[in-house]
């Protein structure tokens, strides 16, 4: 404790470490900080203005000696006494700086009122004093006060910059501890490191607090996995991956100093990362999000399946007159569904009419794909939109923990071989249904459009072409009455729909956005030859 303090009164209060230099090193870049000049600018105009008209004509070498008796048994009111002194002669640099230490000698905690504030004042003068110094010498130590105002207001890297720009025109041994404890503490370093041992092609990757530089530097000379350089980095803004490990396995990851960030610090100490890369938890995924199959031939939903042997599955149906309930911005199509939604999708908007389990051939850590037999689940499809969860019943992973997070996966579908468009114009909305089989127009199906609460808004039947047109006015309704799906049927049992109430396709972030839409008269002018 008296050792820390001995140093605080000898940073505060000496100058006599400072080897004198008549002039700055060529390679010492001038410091700026543009919150530091603002605060600068600022508290030198409040200084000024807060002199006391008695002081006017004052020599200000005699009230800066007066407030210097004061430093150690009331730095408060020191630091009273040399802002008049600054006032007085803001040119000098001695001035600036005797008060900065003042400010920093006031004891306070956070709870008092102006602590924040006696900070910023701290560091304006130091900047102040640091941009008038005649040399080298006091231009370091204004920064090291400098530094320290920053680092009292957790500024962590301007206090780095101010004590690196200070050590840069004169090498002070205090200054340089202070230096390394803070770059050491919040400088550039290593802050933390995952293992992606979920993904099919596992990785380490580990997290910096500064951007790495990339340009010109092979950060694989910088790594060692097990002592040997790795094939396979990737360096991705704050963080390298090291590509290429396996399941199952123990590795060392070696960070080795000296690996550089974008802001001229480089690693100052090797870091040893010990992994085990675990095998990946059982679970289960869809492969795709369409949700329409196909009504003949193989009726299956392929689920991809990793580390078990068994899938639980239940199947949800919402009928074709609730439809809307789960159709639209609102509802749960097309999202996946948690436990408390599809117990409320069975007990509110439609019914579970299947549940079981499907056997699967598992392969440790590969991902096996299976198709489920929809038509062996449902030997009857009655018109609406069906939701499959599935989820894996082994909660045991390779390594023996129980680490399933029991999540499971939806897809939603229907099946059926009409395929629907449709897009609106002034003149209302066309659609089109053809046979996702043939491509053929589907003549005479029934096509109906439904609001959002539920009532039948238009509805009639294709032509030979599968287009029918509904009239604008039968679609612009609001609110409930607002358009919400397409319905078309066939007189075989052929069943779709499609959501008018999403919005539509939009290309043009990719360079394919199509003329405005045309008015009531749109002309075509051609030039004579």
């Amino acid at each position: 404790m008296q050792r820390n303090l001995a140093a605080l009164v000898f940073f505060l209060l000496g100058s006599t470490a400072y080897a004198q230099q008549p002039t700055a090193p060529p390679a010492a870049a001038p410091f700026v900080h543009q919150g530091a000049a603002r605060d600068a600018t600022r508290y030198e105009t409040q200084t000024k203005a807060a002199l006391p008209a008695q002081m006017q004509g004052r020599r200000a070498r005699e009230i800066r000696a007066a407030g210097e008796k004061l430093l150690v048994a009331d730095p408060r009111a020191a630091s009273k006494q040399l802002g008049f002194a600054a006032a007085l002669d803001p040119a000098d640099a001695e001035g600036w700086l005797a008060l900065s230490r003042a400010l920093l000698l006031i004891k306070g905690d956070e709870n008092t009122p102006d602590r924040f504030e006696i900070l910023v004042q701290a560091g304006a003068s130091a900047y102040l004093a640091y941009q008038r110094a005649p040399n080298s010498t006091m231009k370091a130590r204004a920064l090291d006060a400098l530094g320290e105002a920053f680092r009292r207001r957790s500024f962590w890297r301007p206090a780095i910059d101010a004590l690196q720009a200070s050590l840069a025109l004169a090498d002070n041994a205090a200054v340089r501890q202070s230096y390394e404890k803070l770059r050491g503490e919040h400088g550039f370093r290593m802050m933390d490191y995952t293992v992606e041992n979920e993904a099919q092609d596992p990785r380490l990757c580990v997290q910096f607090s500064e951007r790495l530089q990339r340009v010109g530097t092979d950060l694989a000379r910088f790594v060692a996995i097990d002592g040997k350089t790795p094939d396979n980095i990737a360096g991705e803004g704050r963080q390298i991956c090291v590509e290429g490990l396996a399941h199952g396995k123990r590795y060392e990851i070696t960070l080795r100093s000296g690996l550089p960030s974008e802001i001229g610090e480089t690693l100052l100490k090797p870091a040893v990362i010990p992994v085990y890369v675990r095998d990946r938890s059982a679970g289960v995924r869809f492969s795709g999000k369409s949700y329409v199959l196909p009504a003949r031939g193989q009726q299956g939903l392929p689920v991809v399946s990793i580390n078990t042997s068994k899938i639980g599955i239940d199947i949800y149906r919402v009928s074709d007159r609730n439809l809307t309930s789960v159709v639209g911005s609102n509802g749960d199509f097309m999202k996946q569904l948690s436990g408390s939604d599809a117990s409320q999708l069975a007990n509110e908007r439609g019914a579970r009419i299947y549940t079981g389990e499907l056997d699967v051939t598992p392969k440790l850590n590969a991902e096996v794909t299976t198709a489920v037999p929809v038509g062996e689940a449902i030997p009857e499809l009655k018109p609406g939109v069906y939701a499959m969860v599935a989820r894996a019943l082994d909660k045991k992973s390779s390594g023996g923990d129980d680490d399933s997070s029991g999540q499971s996966a939806t897809q939603w579908f229907i099946v059926s071989d009409l395929g629907l468009a449709a897009f609106t114009g002034d003149n209302g909305l066309h659609a089109f249904v053809r046979s996702l089989t043939s491509t053929e127009p589907i003549n005479n199906a029934a096509v109906r459009v439904v609001a959002r609460n539920n009532e039948i808004l238009a509805q009639g039947r294709t032509d030979g072409a599968g287009y029918i047109r509904f009239e604008q006015g039968l679609v612009r309704g609001e609110g409930g009455q607002q358009a919400a799906v397409l319905i078309a049927e066939t007189a075989n049992g052929q069943y779709a729909f499609l959501d008018v109430a999403s919005g539509a396709f939009d290309l043009s972030d990719r360079g394919v956005k199509g003329r405005e839409t045309a008015g009531a008269l749109d002309a075509f002018l051609y030039a004579d030859r």
